[in-house]
């Protein structure tokens, strides 16, 4: 496709979301719709909602100006989405033990604007520390896609944070009694588990998370309906010990799901997603409102990003946090890095725009390196990587150029 005729398309679909705008899905004490939408290759043209999930989306009442429909939902994420393409590794779970390394120069940035990650759940710690309008998720694993249509439902169905681990892990929740607002994520943690998994139990919390999925215009069968039972299956099984692995088999041993939920930053604070009730809270509005859009695509592909930048100049949007984690890493190789380039540069962002890289330490330390993890988290300005007109030598070139430190007046980062 030219990319003429992609902006064609792009600012049809701009149109539309804009007349979109302020309807939003349905909360965790609405009833799943039973009419739905099916979610159609990228390339094909998009059927109507059914009336009635178009009524039951009018009739709600706007909770924020970027809250998006879930006809308008599912469209964005069908039309800016590229085909699926493999990877090594299945990537249920991060294996950045560094993630929340940056966590306190996050929270000092400005919010609002537009969040862009990568890979599974350490995007939802990012998006609750810089609290942005809208996000977007880019992989170029459509079962990563998948996988945020699995946390999208139990975020929407969850009446507590540990009620989402027991949706998202298949077991019961326990209704004997509430955990207060305050409760550390140790309580969260062991409030989930409370109660022992059975099949009954994952099925339950399966069908109900299916059904809610459905409601957003996607139609769970074929390779999607195996893919949303493949990863949901995994959390059942795994737990929360549930660790990243790859397809082929490795004799290194990765962090728990529940090692990743509890950790801290270098200050000792614990500011995952589901530390605090304000943050799971946040995440949860965004989810019901629509305004956290995962898509399939390549860093360096000519559909999603590109699409995507348009989009976003469409509606005076720009990037504020960009986590690109170690992606780059494989953008060195097989001439990519222009493209990259040149995808990054068709992004809307000012001075004031940050990539959050990931480090992984093969054999050469990272300067910022913490000790006992192997993997480095860090933050570097936008504005620099667009003014650069080359590649770099490695990924260790890349990681080291330019980061920013904490710095100590609030609000404010030097490099």
């Amino acid at each position: 496709m030219s990319m003429s005729s992609l902006g064609r398309r792009v600012r049809l679909l701009a149109a539309a979301i804009t007349l979109a705008v302020g309807c939003r899905g349905p909360s965790s004490n609405d009833a799943p719709a039973t009419t739905t939408v099916a979610a159609l290759p990228p390339t094909a043209p998009l059927a109507a909602p059914a009336t009635s999930t178009v009524q039951a989306a009018r009739s709600a009442q706007p909770s924020h100006p970027h809250a998006l429909d879930n006809g308008a939902f599912q469209q964005l994420v069908s039309e800016l989405s590229e085909p699926d393409k493999n990877f090594f590794s299945d990537n249920f779970i991060s294996n950045e033990t560094s993630y929340l390394q940056p966590a306190q120069q996050l929270q000092q940035r400005r919010r609002g604007g537009v969040y862009l990650g990568v890979g599974p759940e350490q995007n939802f710690s990012y998006i609750a520390l810089t609290r942005p309008d809208m996000a977007y998720i880019i992989d170029i694993r459509r079962d990563n896609l998948v996988l945020h249509l699995l946390y999208k439902a139990a975020f929407d169905l969850a009446r507590s944070r540990s009620h989402f681990l027991t949706l998202l892990t298949g077991r019961p929740r326990d209704h004997s009694s509430s955990l207060p607002p305050h409760a550390s994520i140790d309580q969260v943690l062991t409030r989930a588990e409370r109660l022992p998994p059975s099949e009954a139990s994952y099925a339950t919390a399966h069908q109900a998370l299916r059904e809610r999925v459905q409601a957003y215009g996607f139609v769970m069968t074929g390779g999607d309906g195996r893919a949303f039972e493949r990863v949901h299956r995994a959390f059942f099984k795994g737990g929360l010990e549930l660790r990243f692995s790859l397809k082929e088999h490795s004799s290194r041993r990765y962090p728990s799901l529940r090692s990743l939920l509890a950790s801290k930053s270098p200050a000792g604070a614990r500011l995952g997603f589901l530390a605090s009730e304000g943050s799971f809270l946040f995440l949860q509005q965004l989810q019901r409102d629509n305004r956290i859009v995962p898509l399939v695509g390549d860093f360096a592909g000519d559909g999603a990003l590109p699409a995507l930048a348009e989009h976003l100049r469409q509606h005076n949007q720009k990037v504020r946090s960009f986590y690109v984690s170690n992606v780059e890493q494989y953008l060195m190789q097989n001439g990519l890095w222009w493209k990259w380039q040149r995808n990054v540069a068709a992004l809307p962002a000012d001075g004031d725009s940050i990539f959050i890289r990931s480090y992984l330490d093969q054999g050469k330390h990272h300067p910022r390196q913490l000790k006992g993890h192997r993997t480095t988290t860090t933050l570097h300005l936008m504005q620099a990587f667009k003014r650069r007109h080359k590649p770099y030598p490695s990924m260790w070139a890349l990681a080291t150029d330019g980061y920013l430190v904490q710095s100590s007046s609030p609000g404010a980062a030097t490099p």
